[in-house]
């Protein structure tokens, strides 16, 4: 992949709606959590939330993308997100954080607006 394809938009973010969001691991190992998505990349980092990392697009596809990171000291991961429609995802991640790896198989479905006490979750 060329670099200059790295930087291109993500097609299938922009199918993504912003908003409230529920994701529920698909084999129930972890408790539902709620989450306000103000950009689809939200979805990417989700055991890193708020660390800088660099990026790097490994599938620019219209409802498929997948995406590598490495936040410097706090490790890495690869997100395949699949846009089923624009209130529905499929996120698969894996990768390494607080030195410990994990795999995660998510749904996630669009609840509506975001809501202030859900914000900072």
């Amino acid at each position: 992949m060329l670099a200059s394809a790295a930087h291109a938009p993500i097609q299938a973010f922009g199918r993504i709606e912003p908003g409230q969001w529920q994701l529920r691991a698909l084999d129930n190992s972890a408790p539902v959590r709620r989450l306000c998505v103000a950009d689809a990349y939200d979805l990417v980092q989700l055991r890193h939330p708020g660390a800088a990392c660099s990026r790097f697009v490994l599938a620019n596809e219209p409802q498929t993308a997948t995406v590598h990171y490495t936040c410097a000291g706090a490790g890495y991961g690869r997100t395949t997100i699949r846009v089923e429609t624009p209130q529905l995802v499929r996120i698969e991640s894996q990768g390494l954080a607080n030195q410990s790896p994990f795999q995660v198989t998510l749904e996630g479905r669009r609840l509506g607006k975001c809501e202030p006490e859900h914000a900072a979750r």
